[in-house]
């Protein structure tokens, strides 16, 4: 008898306005600083704030599935029915297998950033290790194990494929994806770090080199803390740069991962996390809503006032730290908010109306997963 489980949910995404040709040339004229861009884009973001589905239906846009949700809800599993079809599953989502870059996942959308344009076959190092993730929970099934392992060990080729961008007595950063950029990305490198120490765990052919490099970046990343314990997105001093919860969050937790894998990452981070953590707490916990903010430091301004992403990723941390009678807390303020009538919202904006329907990559599929660590824990 066939499964009728699956991991494939396609759901439309906040960045649905920017993934075709007209989105990318509008980010594109918006960050080379042209009137017609900043014009274009705030035009679109007041739509797609008033009229999100209307839209999408313009333009044209489908739901899709996305890496992160697929590994995610794989991983919030509490069974799989077919272990095999999991795998499939999950492995639909990767970007077309390369020698060059072995499997790995990204958007699956071209997407313009302050770094340049990235086409949706691009894998990106914060979207690979859930993926990872993932194969190490399908390497524990008989009818599955050794595929998902072979797979796993391909994600070393990608790793390999990211360029250095910075190399010296500080340690070692890498790109964001296997191109060449021109600023460092500080979560993306806790990624890394994270990645390798998998690697370093299963890899039984590159684990030395793979725990080097892990400690390397680690190294790196403690390095870029700042003196109040924040991160910034960037690790430099340029316009455009920002600190805000989730990819702070991000940074944290990838740190707390790999210190659980390595003893040596553990003594080097165990100060960093608290300090990250406390940035974290006092800076962006908002005690009168029971919530974190978006941002302490903001480059772009838009009118959504509360973010799920933040408080998924902040809901983990709490977990991480074993923190529990303040994340049920956490979690029963989150529900009030963000879920109404059966239905999860990915925002709150500026008049408190809830947005983003279903918008399952964007904050909701990372909280459910957080969610249901919570509720293995208690």
């Amino acid at each position: 008898m066939k499964s009728n489980q699956s991991f494939l949910n396609p759901s439309y995404d906040p960045y649905d306005p920017w993934m075709g040709p007209n989105g990318v040339a509008i980010r594109t004229a918006f960050y080379r600083g042209k009137l017609s861009g900043k014009i274009l884009a705030a035009l679109t973001v007041l739509v797609d704030w008033l009229f999100p589905m209307t839209l999408r239906r313009v333009l044209g846009i489908k739901p899709r599935n996305y890496p992160i949700s697929v590994a995610q809800e794989i991983l919030s599993a509490d069974s799989l029915e077919d272990p095999s079809k999991a795998l499939q599953e999950l492995m639909s989502t990767a970007v077309p297998l390369d020698k060059d870059v072995g499997a790995a996942w990204g958007l699956g959308f071209p997407w313009m950033s302050k770094n340049g344009l990235y086409n949706e076959n691009v894998p990106f190092i914060t979207h690979t290790p859930y993926a990872m993730e993932a194969l190490r929970k399908l390497m524990q099934f008989d009818e599955c194990e050794q595929e998902a392992r072979e797979h796993f060990q391909k994600t070393w080729v990608f790793l390999e494929s990211l360029f250095i961008l910075h190399d010296d007595d500080t340690g070692l950063a890498l790109s964001y994806a296997p191109l060449e950029e021109p600023r460092i990305v500080i979560n993306a490198n806790s990624y890394a770090c994270y990645a390798y120490c998998l690697h370093g765990l299963e890899n039984k052919d590159h684990c030395d080199q793979a725990r080097s490099r892990a400690r390397r970046i680690a190294q790196y990343v403690i390095s870029q803390q700042q003196e109040d314990g924040s991160w910034f997105y960037y690790a430099d001093s340029l316009p455009g740069n920002f600190i805000d919860c989730f990819h702070s969050c991000f940074v944290l937790k990838n740190l707390i991962k790999a210190s659980k894998l390595d003893d040596e990452i553990r003594a080097m981070v165990s100060d960093t996390i608290i300090m990250g953590k406390r940035y974290i707490d006092d800076n962006f916990f908002d005690e009168n809503m029971g919530l974190v903010k978006r941002f302490t430091q903001r480059d772009i301004k838009d009118p959504f006032m509360w973010d799920l992403y933040d408080q998924a990723e902040y809901l983990g941390i709490l977990i991480d730290m074993n923190e529990v009678s303040k994340a049920k807390e956490l979690s029963k303020v989150v529900k009030s908010n963000f879920f109404h009538q059966g239905v999860w919202s990915s925002k709150l904006d500026l008049l408190g109306r809830r947005w983003g329907k279903n918008f399952s990559r964007w904050g909701i599929t990372p909280y459910l997963y957080s969610e249901a660590r919570l509720n293995k824990l208690i």
